[in-house]
This record gives C-alpha cells, sequence and structure tokens, in this order.
C-alpha cells in the first residue's frame, strides 16, 4: 500500500508527513505472522520494496537496519558512539540505549541528523569513538582510502566500525572514466555510487590503514518473522590497541 502512495502522492510529502501516514498505513497490516525489533510492530506480513527487501509496515525500517540492532542492543551502554545517515527508527533506539554521547551525522542532508561531518576530513577528536556505524557510505565516496584513514583516527584502541555496502564477487570494480549518473547507474547500480565492492577487496583496503576486521556472516532467516529475507556480511573493522 505504501508503495502505491509513493506512485500517486509526492514524495517531499509523503517524507514531511511520515510520521502521520505509516500508522495509517499500518492498520492495514496488522497480525501475528512478523515482527519488527526496531518498533516491537506484530503484522501479517512485511511490505516488499522495489528492491526486494522487507519493509516494516509501520516505521518502514528495512532488514539491514533490524539485523545491525541485534548486533548493537547489548554494547552500546556508555559508549560513544557515530552514526553516519542515520536510519530514523535505528537513531531513536539507539538514543534510548543509554549510551555515553550518540552524534549522528548526514553530509548529503538526505537524513535527519545532528552534524553535516565531511567523512574525508571529520571535525572530531582523535581516538573519540567507541562504535562508529558506517553503513552504505564508502560506495559513495571517490577517496575512500582517505574516508578509511578518517574513521581509523576517530576511533578509540578497540573500538569498532561496523561497514556495509553492495558486494559483488571477484574484485572491486570502479573505472573513473565514468563519472555521468546514467552511467553509474548503469556501472556500479546507483547513480550516486563510484564503485561496486567485493568483501576481500574492502577488506584490503580497511587493514592497509591498520584495521583488524571480523566478518560477520548471516544466512537468510528459515523463519522469516523478523524479515531477514537474504544473506548478509557485515564488516566488524577493530583498532588494535
Amino acid at each position: 500500500m505504501y508503495s502505491a502512495l509513493k506512485k500517486i502522492i509526492p514524495r517531499t510529502f509523503l517524507k514531511k508527513n511520515e510520521s502521520i501516514i505509516r500508522p495509517i498505513v499500518a492498520l492495514f497490516y496488522r497480525g501475528h505472522i512478523v515482527q519488527c525489533n526496531l518498533c516491537g510492530f506484530k503484522a501479517s506480513k512485511f511490505i516488499h520494496n522495489q528492491r526486494g527487501g522487507k519493509l516494516c509496515p509501520k516505521c518502514g525500517s528495512v532488514a539491514r537496519a533490524r539485523r545491525l540492532w541485534t548486533i548493537l542492543e547489548p554494547i552500546l551502554k556508555d559508549r560513544v558512539v557515530l552514526h553516519f545517515s542515520p536510519a530514523l527508527k535505528l537513531s531513536q533506539r539507539i538514543r534510548r540505549a543509554n549510551t555515553k554521547d550518540y552524534i549522528t551525522t548526514d553530509f548529503s542532508k538526505e537524513f535527519k541528523a545532528d552534524k553535516c561531518l565531511d567523512i574525508l576530513d571529520i571535525a572530531e577528536p582523535d581516538a573519540y569513538f567507541d562504535i562508529i556505524i558506517c553503513y552504505h557510505i564508502l560506495e559513495h565516496i571517490d577517496k575512500d582510502i582517505q574516508a578509511m584513514t578518517e574513521l581509523y583516527r576517530i576511533l578509540k584502541p578497540n573500538g569498532v566500525c561496523y561497514i556495509q555496502t553492495p558486494f559483488k564477487h571477484g574484485d572491486i570494480y570502479e573505472n573513473p572514466a565514468i563519472h555521468t549518473e546514467s552511467e553509474r547507474l548503469i556501472h556500479f547500480g546507483q547513480a550516486d555510487h563510484v564503485r561496486i565492492y567485493s568483501v576481500p577487496g574492502l577488506v584490503k583496503r580497511l587493514e592497509s590503514v591498520g584495521f583488524t576486521i571480523e566478518l560477520l556472516n548471516f544466512e537468510k532467516e528459515t523463519s522469516g518473522v523478523h524479515g531477514f529475507s537474504t544473506e548478509e556480511t557485515i564488516v566488524k573493522a577493530y583498532k588494535p590497541i
């Protein structure tokens, strides 16, 4: 239903009034088959988006945000956290998680955030953050090694940066000659992407700036209760002590 509304109602209006519209849409999905672990809503089913993901009918959360919350929830207390381009409901849950400090940032001004930090020159102190959330950011950044260096700089020793991007098999695919939005859409899958990482390729670049890497690999959820409908890899990048 929400997808249908997007076709007939301007996106800007929907975004501005999302907090009012989504609870109304959720009424049509009430049930006891699935449940969102971010807002707690129980539904008959999740909403399928155009990319094959499963959205919560009430809060609009995507599967990767719900999965990340299962990882973050037990470790957030008294931690200093930086969150790039924060999904709304995930951000709201983190704010209620008794962190020592929680800073959100979005350079493109697409997401509601506390600051507008440039990932290539992050205006934050050295070794300040315990946890950094950098989901679907690096594939947008031309100078990704510089961005990784900055993430490493502001992370505390033994701190961890959670990173995810779209992945492909084989090598990283990038080509500086591809620079128009139409070309990037064809080659990288999105008009504002500048590469497609492979897991080994991303790991190698992160290790080159000093990170120690642990990979979290998740299988497709068999029950479907939480909408984890695809395999997923999350990169945990540690700053050694």
